[in-house]
């Protein structure tokens, strides 16, 4: 057999796998960051001093690869920046990790956050990584929402 030819069924087989590790890893990677989206859920405040304003989020990875979520969560108001919380876990295939944040306010500025009018804003960045952070993906979100 010529070299060339082998050098060729070498570049197709490595064609080949690229492409098989591209599709697993989309799937597992979209996966993950589909089902930690929170979707439609009420906020439950916990008032007191400070105010907690928790969110769950629950990855689930139904892929075949290990993926490494990073999710950070802030509530700004007015344009600024008034409390944040951020999260790395990593989702084995074929398992769900919830994750906890809370964003903690101040009792005292609370009452102004969290009244209706407020120009309240919620920022969300979420990325998931896989094989080795050789393929990644994330969303920037800012949706809008105040006090009731």
């Amino acid at each position: 057999m010529k070299i060339s030819k082998i050098i060729g069924l070498i570049i197709g087989v490595m064609q080949l796998l690229s492409a098989v590790a591209l599709i697993v890893g989309m799937h597992a990677m979209l996966g993950v960051f589909a089902t930690a989206l929170p979707g439609e859920q009420e906020l439950e405040i916990q008032y007191g001093d400070p105010v907690v304003i928790p969110f769950t989020l629950k990855p689930t990875n139904n892929g075949y690869l290990e993926t490494k979520m990073n999710v950070y969560v802030s509530m700004i108001v007015d344009g600024e920046e008034v409390s944040s919380d951020s999260a790395s876990v990593m989702v084995p295939p074929g398992s769900m990790i919830p994750v906890e944040l809370e964003l903690l306010i101040p009792a005292d500025e609370a009452q102004k956050y969290l009244q209706v009018g407020a120009d309240v804003r919620w920022k969300t960045d979420i990325s998931v990584s896989t094989l080795y952070d050789l393929m990644s993906f994330s969303n920037h979100m800012v949706i809008g929402g105040g006090g009731q």
